[in-house]
């Protein structure tokens, strides 16, 4: 299982002493087994980075969470439009704000996480020196445990407290602050609190005068935020033009056009490729008809369905090389070879070997010739002379002859 390396970014100093955890869940399958927490430098943090994934979480103090309603459904959209539909909640210029979006919401609202452009470049600008970018910025309210309809959870730490009041709502502020902080959130209404209290505290909470809950056990607050951390029920800050995919995004940018000029010589390539495969292909198989028609033509009836013809081809030459005896055609193409220059003006069309016998088509200019050739091999008997037909026209004589093996 991939690691997660936590950190509570406090000071974004380099070497502020950062606390810093590495677990083996990331809040989306449940709390870890055990949550051990650190403090180092953020540079020696940060080189822990290699290989993990990152969740960082930002000061609750320097995040406003509120909600925005446009009329628009997709998260891009809205949060084109959320500046524009809350600039009268700030005082400062939203052009110097960032805005990130939480999960739509069941009344159509979307929660709505802001800070200053100025907080998120200090917040990024140690990960960015070391090329390291977190693949989450949470805000710390929102690692804080949430019951729809349960009490709201406080983190109490020496110099400020964290309050959770709704799924994405709650505030920071220091502790002598609270009490105004938490009137506000509650608008008339006092509300159960959950208070998550470290170990060795001795506070009296009884002085918040509200029913409370109290959960001790944790040694550090950032053990609570981790063990509690549901990121569906959370914001990543790095949206827009802190998000990894708008860094790609500008990164690739540059070289679209190059690599659509590559994905088109590519496609080109495998089509002219295809293409030329498809002519071999046609190519080959006309040859094979041809080899076929040629085959059949010089050793009628010897084809074989389901035998290979190279295979076939090859029986037949090792049939022409055998030379013992009268077996195989060599002996009478030899006898045919030498009647045909002992018989000047002869000429021989077509020759085929079958059943044992040499069968020669064979032309003249007229039929005299054909009774030299009964004289010769009527001295040479190796082979017996057998006319099959012959025929006498104005182009000359036909004759076609069969050779079979005799006595030598």
């Amino acid at each position: 299982m991939r690691e997660t390396l936590y950190i509570r970014l406090r000071q974004p100093v380099t070497d502020a002493l950062t606390p810093h955890a590495v677990v083996t869940t990331d809040g989306l399958a449940g709390a870890p087994a055990s949550v051990y927490v650190r403090e180092a430098p953020l540079h020696e943090v940060l080189a822990l980075a290699a290989g993990r994934k990152l969740v960082v979480f930002a000061p609750g103090a320097d995040i406003r969470l509120t909600q925005v309603k446009v009329p628009a459904r997709q998260p891009a959209k809205v949060l084109q439009a959320a500046p524009f539909v809350l600039e009268d909640q700030f005082a400062d210029d939203v052009e110097t704000l960032h805005f990130a979006l939480g999960p739509r919401q069941l009344d159509g609202s979307f929660p709505v996480a802001v800070a200053s452009h100025a907080h998120m470049r200090e917040w990024l600008a140690p990960f960015a020196e070391r090329n390291v970018l977190p693949d989450a910025l949470i805000p710390e309210t929102l690692a804080l445990p949430w019951d729809s309809g349960g009490p709201w959870t406080v983190l109490p730490e020496h110099d400020h407290l964290t309050a959770r009041t709704g799924a994405f709502s709650g505030f920071s502020c220091v502790p002598h602050d609270f009490e105004l902080f938490l009137q506000l959130a509650e608008q008339g209404t006092p509300h159960s609190l959950r208070v998550l209290v470290p170990l060795g505290t001795e506070e009296d909470y009884t002085t918040l005068k509200r029913p409370l809950e109290l959960l001790p056990g944790f040694k550090h607050p950032l053990e609570a935020m981790i063990r509690h951390l549901r990121m569906p029920q959370a914001i990543n800050l790095l949206q827009g033009g802190y998000s990894q995919r708008e860094s790609l995004d500008r990164l690739w940018r540059p070289w679209r056009f190059a690599a659509a000029l590559c994905a088109a010589a590519f496609l080109l390539g495998v089509v002219v490729n295809s293409v030329q495969a498809l002519r071999f292909k046609h190519a080959a198989a006309d040859l094979q008809q041809t080899n076929e028609a040629r085959f059949n033509q010089y050793f009628p009836a010897q084809r074989v369905p389901g035998l290979s013809l190279s295979t076939q081809v090859e029986q037949q030459a090792q049939m022409l090389t055998r030379g013992s005896g009268q077996d195989g055609p060599l002996p009478l193409l030899q006898q045919a070879a030498d009647s045909l220059n002992a018989t000047p003006g002869l000429t021989l069309n077509n020759a085929e070997y079958r059943e044992g016998a040499l069968f020669l088509d064979l032309s003249a200019s007229d039929l005299q010739l054909l009774e030299k050739l009964r004289g010769w091999y009527g001295s040479h008997h190796c082979a017996r002379l057998d006319v099959q037909s012959a025929d006498s026209g104005e182009g000359g004589a036909k004759i076609r002859v069969k050779l079979s093996p005799g006595q030598c």
